[in-house]
């Protein structure tokens, strides 16, 4: 199957919104897809979408083939389909995803004034040695610009990086990525937490909708992207199925951080809300992982401003000494010589 680059954030954003209304305001499937309009250029995935879903495919088979959907929102819509929660889960997604290009907006203008100031201070350091003449024109540019072709290099592959492992889909390397990124000290945290995170609501949406846990278990646990969570997460069904409460099984987990989760699974099993209280903590930790992201948001500018202070510090302190240690060396030699 054809592999498509993943929709930029608004614009997904843009296409889970018309669904979510479309959805809401009872339209037929038909009509709501025809009023979809993603502009010029994803024509032809749209096109694509109604073709195969005016063919029979379900919307998720639909949208994750013409490329509208990621792997996690086709994994993610199938249990919404599953249990009838279609609305939610796309009102769910939209809200989501345009949190998500609201904080990338925000990133990038933070990132503006750190970047102006490298590319400042890439220009400044070596126009001494212009004017010396000891560099030429030609020279100075590439000495200037080097770094910031190097730099633009690698931020693209970072965000075209960040693009797939963010869409879900398999990859030479996946499993490599997914470790390592558990294993980062504040990042991986938040990983696990979101991932973690995304299993509870789907499942609460599930046992909501009044499938059984034995069925709403596997359906839930496809929605994890990571494949170790997912793995870790697998190990529920069959503890379930041998007679154990959801309570006991989620406490055997070895991955997942399960303090506060094991806590709400037991209260719900005990009072017999267990769908809410599994969508009490999903909402809870909603907000505490928007929290999380609004303050890296925030540290990761002053982060690198930085490190780019440092580095110009760094340069001028080189520069000075080099220049002391040339002035001794000239003064050193005609007494040698004398």
């Amino acid at each position: 199957m054809r592999r498509f680059p993943p929709l930029s954030l608004p614009v997904r954003a843009l296409l889970f919104q018309h669904l979510g209304a479309m959805e809401k305001a009872g339209m037929p499937a038909e009509r709501a897809h025809a009023l979809l309009d993603l502009g010029p250029t994803l024509r032809g995935r749209v096109e694509a979408f109604r073709d195969l879903c005016g063919r029979g495919v379900d919307v998720p088979g639909a949208g994750s083939r013409s490329g509208l959907f990621t792997l996690f929102e086709t994994r993610l819509l199938r249990a919404a389909f599953a249990a009838g929660t279609a609305q939610t889960t796309y009102e769910r997604l939209a809200r989501s995803l345009a949190g998500a290009a609201a904080q990338q907006r925000a990133l990038r203008s933070r990132l503006m004034l750190p970047g102006a100031v490298l590319a400042i201070a890439l220009f400044v350091q070596p126009l001494p040695q212009l004017f010396s003449g000891a560099l030429k024109p030609t020279l100075y540019l590439a000495k200037a610009l080097l770094p910031l072709v190097l730099l633009a290099t690698a931020g693209m592959l970072v965000m075209r990086t960040s693009a797939w492992f963010a869409s879900g889909e398999p990859g030479v390397g996946r499993a490599t990525l997914e470790r390592l990124l558990l294993a980062l000290p504040i990042v991986g945290k938040v990983h696990l937490r979101r991932n973690t995170r995304d299993f509870v609501e789907s499942l609460a949406l599930l046992l909501q909708a009044g499938l059984s846990l034995f069925e709403a278990l596997p359906v839930a646990v496809a929605t994890v992207d990571n494949q170790l969570v997912r793995r870790d997460l697998h190990a529920l069904l069959p503890a379930v199925q041998s007679g154990a409460p959801l309570s006991s099984a989620v406490a055997a987990l070895r991955l997942v951080d399960k303090a506060q989760l094991h806590a709400m699974v037991h209260l719900g099993e005990e009072s017999g809300t267990l769908a809410a209280m599994l969508q009490r903590h999903a909402d809870a930790e909603s907000v505490a992982l928007a929290q999380i992201q609004r303050e890296m948001m925030t540290w990761l500018p002053r982060l690198l401003y930085s490190m780019v202070a440092l580095w110009m510090a760094f340069q001028i302190l080189g520069g000075t000494k080099l220049a002391q240690d040339s002035a001794a060396i000239s003064v050193a030699v005609p007494q040698w010589r004398g």
